[in-house]
Formats: structure tokens, C-alpha cells, sequence
């Protein structure tokens, strides 16, 4: 199994900001906050557009 990395831990890798990440997404900064501090769940479609727009494969995100 592929090491595993937190979405905020790629975002930061990738040079990111939350407000950058949300746009490319079409969601609000809210809700990338909410996925960062495991308040909310990501929804598969939301997971697989993270790994689009970040370049990497879906397994190495940790829900």
C-alpha cells in the first residue's frame, strides 16, 4: 500500500492555498477547512477530483 498523505499535507506540498484548492474544486474554503480538520467526510467525487487537480492517485490521500 502506498505511503498516505492528508490533503492539507499535498495541498502544502503542491503549494496551494485552501482558497486555490476550494476554486479548482467549485467548493468553499469551508469545506476544504471542513475535509482538512475531519469534520466532514469527503464524498468519492469530491476524493478523485482532489487527486485530479493535485496530479496523484486517489490511494495515497487519507480520507
Amino acid at each position: 500500500m502506498p505511503e498516505q498523505y492528508t490533503i492539507r499535507q499535498i495541498r502544502d506540498l503542491k503549494g496551494l492555498s485552501q482558497e486555490a484548492l476550494a476554486q479548482e474544486l467549485g467548493v468553499s474554503v469551508k469545506t476544504v477547512s471542513d475535509w482538512e480538520n475531519n469534520k466532514v467526510e469527503i464524498k468519492n467525487l469530491h476524493l478523485y477530483a482532489i487527486a485530479y487537480a493535485f496530479k496523484v492517485n486517489a490511494d495515497v490521500i487519507k480520507p
